[in-house]
């Protein structure tokens, strides 16, 4: 008689003795169904026809690619409007300009088996306002690009409106040709203009507008505040590029979460792991608390969106911080005058710097850890909330920025 459990047996020490290979042709789900049957009760091993179908239908997982200490660029100029009817405009730009630096700053790209991050850089431009003179086109440069974000919001509060003659082809025009462009191909580079008068006023066309900024692969996005507009449709033709209609006065609702407060008090936290240095340090450091109080009078919503961006790569301070400094450049330390730092690092030796210095980066890295884990948290309960509400989101600043970045920025092979 001839013995049918042979086979089972020899096949059982088989899979036995390679079962290691068998769970990386597996992979997934199915792989660890297999090891968990082997390595517990020894249930019995799946049909081979079974196996393939399991590992036929199982997902695998592809690991993600390691992150690259090279950062891409994404470089914004904001032209905005500041005759007298353009107030709610201003508002949403302080209102927004966080949660729009976070958004762009998240934006990855595989170069060379590597995931390079985004390092952006805002400008802003001030048009249409009769506190400047008509010489330069009522058109005044408020910031130049940077990367210094408290900068930007510290020169957003100080805009006022005031009526004037709004020239937007010679906005964008001096945006174009007066900025220091990245002059990386991979580079991300644009021009968002918000007005809401006649685009065809001044001495600058939209056509000769848009050749400059195609020139140096500058994408203009237009805005208009109102009811769409025949001659900003006819802008936007000839940037190739959608018309945007935002109502300016519109305020984004703040939806409150189990998790603002303690995000907001890590938040303030936070400031104490800054060490100034250099001849800016001093006045940078208050400018970031003004920038923490200047979004909490703006709103909770703001506040806690400024909190969250303090944790991103996005905003980076090495240009007054150490810590910043030494993340940038490990040898910051080495190669920085002792008179130029902060205090607590005078007369130190190098040693001793860096222990400092170490210790403030791990509590940052610390408190970075905990706003991110709430943040997760809130996301969701807003996700939540918001699938609860009928009504669309209405059109602001912020919503209409991110439609037009997306799509450009995934042409260029950047993912968001």
């Amino acid at each position: 008689m001839t013995d049918i459990s042979r086979p089972r047996k020899t096949f059982g020490r088989w899979l036995r003795r390679h079962s290691l290979t068998v769970i990386a042709a597996l992979g997934g789900a199915a792989g660890v169904t297999y090891a968990a049957g082997w390595g517990g009760a020894r249930s019995p091993a799946p049909a081979p026809s079974q196996v393939a179908i399991a590992a036929a239908g199982t997902p695998q997982h592809i690991a993600e690619p390691p992150r690259d200490n090279v950062q891409d660029t994404v470089q914004i100029a904001l032209l905005l409007d500041t005759s007298s009817s353009m107030d709610g405009l201003i508002n949403q730009a302080r209102s927004q300009l966080w949660n729009m630096v976070d958004q762009m700053g998240r934006m990855t790209r595989v170069v060379d088996g590597k995931t390079r991050g985004a390092k952006v850089e805002l400008a802003l431009y001030e048009y249409g306002n009769d506190r400047i003179p008509a010489r330069d086109g009522y058109i005044r440069q408020v910031v130049p690009l940077t990367s210094d974000l408290d900068r930007v919001s510290e020169v957003l509060q100080g805009l006022s409106t005031n009526g004037g003659s709004e020239f937007v082809g010679q906005v964008i025009q001096t945006a174009v040709t007066s900025l220091q462009w990245s002059p990386d191909p991979t580079a991300l580079r644009f021009v968002f203009v918000a007005g809401n008068e006649r685009f065809d006023q001044g001495p600058v066309s939209a056509a000769a507008a848009m050749a400059a900024a195609a020139s140096k692969d500058v994408h203009v996005q237009l805005i208009y505040c109102g009811p769409k507009e025949p001659s900003w449709e006819a802008a936007a033709r000839i940037a190739r590029s959608d018309l945007l209609t935002i109502d300016q006065d519109q305020v984004a609702r703040h939806i409150a979460s189990p998790q603002d407060a303690d995000i907001l008090q890590l938040g303030a936290e936070l400031n104490a792991t800054y060490m100034a240095y250099g001849n800016e340090g001093t006045a940078s450091v208050a400018r970031q608390a003004k920038a923490d109080a200047s979004a909490a009078k703006l709103s909770p919503k703001v506040a806690l969106e400024r909190a969250q961006l303090k944790t991103k790569t996005s905003y980076n301070n090495a240009g007054w911080d150490v810590v910043d400094a030494v993340d940038t450049n490990g040898k910051f330390l080495e190669r920085a005058a002792d008179d130029e730092l902060p205090a607590e690092l005078r007369g130190k030796t190098l040693a001793e710097k860096q222990r400092i210095v170490a210790g403030n980066a791990a509590k940052r890295a610390e408190l970075k850890a905990r706003i991110e884990k709430l943040e997760a948290a809130r996301n969701a309960f807003l996700a939540a909330e918001r699938a609860k509400q009928t009504t669309a989101a209405p059109q602001s600043l912020e919503t209409e920025l991110m439609k037009t970045t997306r799509r450009v920025a995934t042409k260029k092979g950047y993912k968001l």
